[in-house]
């Protein structure tokens, strides 16, 4: 069997649409709420566009991108004991070996990006004693730290098991050469 082939870095990202959502709705959630009351002098519809956009994001780092660009997606369900139970789907090693280097770069720091700059504005808006704002910040950063919080651990799990396929495969083809 040969080894899965490596995605050049020079060619084109294989999900361009998926990447650029991916950031677009980041970059438009935070810069929505820089502009709001340049739009709209009523709080309730700054309010509604910060979170509706923040809302998108969330869905789409977490069931689109996610699943397109690093080869992951994680959910959680409530099993009958109505315990939280964390759910991960990812690639196995071959179709890991195929996400493309730059994607997975922007993913990862468009993720880790966010949270960042909401808790900064969440600072900022507490500093000021605008408590509406920093409502705001409040729910937008969680939204977007549970996505980074998901997708790390749904990392972890990804990496533990392409570490137990590689060890299954090499033991294998230990015990098949002494045999």
């Amino acid at each position: 069997m040969a080894a899965p082939e490596a995605p050049d870095p020079g060619r084109p990202l294989p999900n361009p649409g998926t990447t650029f959502f991916h950031v677009f709705f980041k970059v438009t959630s935070l810069l929505y709420f820089f502009t709001c009351t340049w739009w709209s002098t009523h709080y309730a519809i700054q309010f509604v566009g910060t979170i509706v956009l923040c809302a998108f994001d969330f869905w789409w780092t977490k069931n689109v991108s996610g699943r397109f660009m690093v080869g992951m997606r994680y959910w959680q369900m409530i099993d009958e004991n109505n315990k939280e139970e964390w759910r991960f789907e990812h690639r196995d090693a071959e179709g890991m070996a195929r996400v493309h280097p730059a994607e997975s770069k922007i993913f990862w720091y468009a993720l880790y990006g966010t949270p960042p700059a909401w808790f900064l504005l969440l600072f900022m808006e507490l500093a000021r004693f605008n408590l509406d704002y920093a409502m705001m910040c409040g729910i937008s950063l969680s939204m977007c730290s549970f996505n980074a919080y998901g997708y790390t651990k749904c990392s972890k799990d990804a990496q533990a098991a392409i570490s137990t396929f590689a060890t299954r495969t090499l033991l294998s083809s230990v015990v098949h050469a002494l045999v």
